[in-house]
């Protein structure tokens, strides 16, 4: 049985790397970290420049309020913080590392000192805090966070071992390769949250890791593992705890409010790492991939490696690109700078030329086909906001609810007149937000 949603699309998966190893590449000669690569306020820098800072060293913190520190993730010399604009076309600062190869140990990178069971929950949420981590599936949202926002108010907690979107294998690969490390986080989180039993998801399609999954929980009396319908965007928080509960989460609910909690599956092996390790989260595992890289591969690099220098060491590019995106094709960003680093929140680097790109020589056009209806899996009606938000009715597309867009790409994808009906949406969604926290603001 595989469970499922109403919604959603079926693309092509192109997951080239799926039997890819990760590989750990030479580490470049500088390092750019970013201070902000979390929900939550920029961090402030705890060094400066001509510093010496080693391998977990905290170089950013938190001023106030939520986030998540950040340390470095080379040993070596500060060379200067830096303004930087963002993909998004706002600013932050950067701090950048000259890399002196040494990988020398913070003298802090240290295992936690006692047993799991025998800490407190304060204990346990101040490590995870203290590594930095950030939900690794692409909201960067403060782990440690949502940890105590929903202790004592979950009984259900689901493990996101989906990976939808096409060409990244980073969850699969780790599955394979890092699946104690992942059991061991989950582990700790339900230990942090007082839960039972954790609930492991992954697409009925993927058998080689559903065999291994098995193999591994036959021996776990609190975990068991759950198929759901391989189509896309499974991995979507509250379409995995709709397929897997059948409960519905309203505009403006969370998670938490159907007392149930989601975990991407490299988070969990980041929990783990933190606590067996002391090791912040300075590293994590991306693909890299597109029709103009030469060799694709999965690897493990440095937060703060730059776009270029990853893109050299798998042989570079065998074409023209016309588009480089952070994360996947459906939910990724484009970005407009090749040396833009990976940050906490990078799950793959995608290098496409104009094969790949659907932009359309002609004016894009609806045809009333209603094709973005159908995949909405948000039940909304995509089209109807697009024609309000062209129109300039933004107070009319928050009542047919632009704000519960999650912005997944589905209806971009199926439409065959090349609207970006995504992109029109989720600028909509952004000024509804907006709008909303200014009406607090002024309360």
């Amino acid at each position: 049985m595989a469970y499922t949603f109403r919604g959603g699309i079926r693309p092509d998966d192109h997951k080239y790397t799926r039997d890819t190893a990760i590989e750990r590449i030479k580490d470049p000669d500088t390092v750019s970290i970013p201070l902000s690569q979390h929900v939550g306020v920029m961090c402030r820098p705890v060094v400066k420049a001509g510093d010496r800072v080693l391998v977990g060293q905290l170089i950013g913190e938190v001023p106030g309020g939520l986030g998540c520190p950040v340390h470095s993730s080379v040993s070596g010399i500060v060379q200067r913080i830096e303004e930087v604009t963002t993909t998004y076309g706002g600013s932050s600062y950067n701090i950048v590392i000259e890399n002196d190869k040494q990988n020398t140990l913070c003298e802090t990178v240290r295992p936690f000192g006692k047993k799991i069971a025998e800490a407190t929950f304060q204990e346990i949420v101040a490590v995870i805090r203290n590594a930095g981590i950030a939900g690794m599936g692409g909201t960067a949202f403060p782990t440690y966070a949502k940890v105590t926002q929903a202790r004592g108010k979950v009984d259900t907690m689901i493990v996101n071992c989906c990976e939808g979107e096409p060409f990244v294998t980073v969850t699969g690969r780790m599955i394979h390769e890092c699946l104690q490390e992942i059991l061991g986080g989950v582990k700790i989180l339900m230990i942090a949250l007082g839960v039972r039993k954790a609930t492991l998801a992954i697409e009925k399609d993927r058998k080689k890791e559903i065999k291994k999954l098995n193999s591994a929980l036959d021996k776990e009396d609190l975990m068991e593992l759950k198929r759901v319908s391989a189509k896309y965007p499974s991995g979507s928080e509250k379409h995995l705890i709709y397929a897997l509960t059948k409960e519905e989460i309203p505009a403006g609910k969370t998670a938490i409010d159907a007392g149930c909690i989601v975990f991407n599956a490299e988070t969990c092996a980041a929990v783990y790492n933190a606590f067996a390790k002391g090791m912040p989260l300075i590293r994590r595992v991306i693909t890299v991939d597109g029709d103009c890289i030469a060799k694709p591969r999965n690897l493990s690099v440095p937060i703060g490696t730059s776009a270029s220098y990853i893109i050299d060491q798998c042989g570079g590019l065998i074409k023209d690109a016309k588009k480089i995106i952070f994360g996947g094709p459906l939910m990724g960003h484009a970005q407009w700078d090749k040396n833009a680093p990976v940050s906490k929140a990078t799950s793959a680097i995608l290098v496409f030329s104009d094969y790949f790109d659907r932009e359309s020589k002609m004016e894009p056009v609806c045809i009333r086909c209603s094709r973005c209806v159908k995949a909405c899996p948000m039940g909304l009606m995509p089209i109807d906001i697009v024609s309000v938000v062209n129109r300039g009715k933004i107070e009319k597309a928050e009542t047919m609810g632009a704000a519960a867009c999650i912005e997944c790409g589905a209806c971009t994808h199926v439409c065959p007149g090349g609207l970006p009906v995504t992109q029109i949406v989720g600028r909509a969604k952004t000024d509804i937000l907006a709008r909303r926290r200014n009406a607090q603001s002024e309360q």
